[in-house]
């Protein structure tokens, strides 16, 4: 559900929002935030399914982040109110690896 949520948001028309700065515009943060929660949910998922920690970290990693950039894709190329950037795609990737490590150190925490 959430990762629909995060297709449905990212390929919504809107008005592109003013560059404060690159890094930390309020729209970075929010694809950092949308990106640790779907990372976060992943984990635990494949840990359940009886992947290592380290392979669930991986995998959670790995997907969430191609989840990001293909949507940054896909919106350059179907949508032409949306924009392909580069920022947009390392705040993903930074999210996701923030939510696996908090997953991770949740999960280990609760194993303890």
């Amino acid at each position: 559900m959430w990762a629909a949520t995060i297709g449905y948001l990212s390929t919504r028309g809107h008005v592109q929002a003013p560059v404060l700065t690159a890094w930390l515009e309020p729209d970075k943060l929010a694809h950092a935030a949308a990106y640790l929660v779907l990372s976060a949910l992943l984990f635990p998922l494949l840990r359940a399914a009886s992947f290592s920690g380290a392979l669930a970290f991986a995998g959670a990693f790995v997907l969430s982040s191609a989840y990001g950039a293909v949507l940054e894709w896909v919106q350059y190329w179907y949508f032409p109110d949306r924009f392909f950037e580069v920022p947009d795609i390392i705040a993903n990737i930074s999210g996701s690896l923030l939510g696996c490590l908090l997953a991770s150190w949740f999960f280990s925490r609760k194993q303890q």
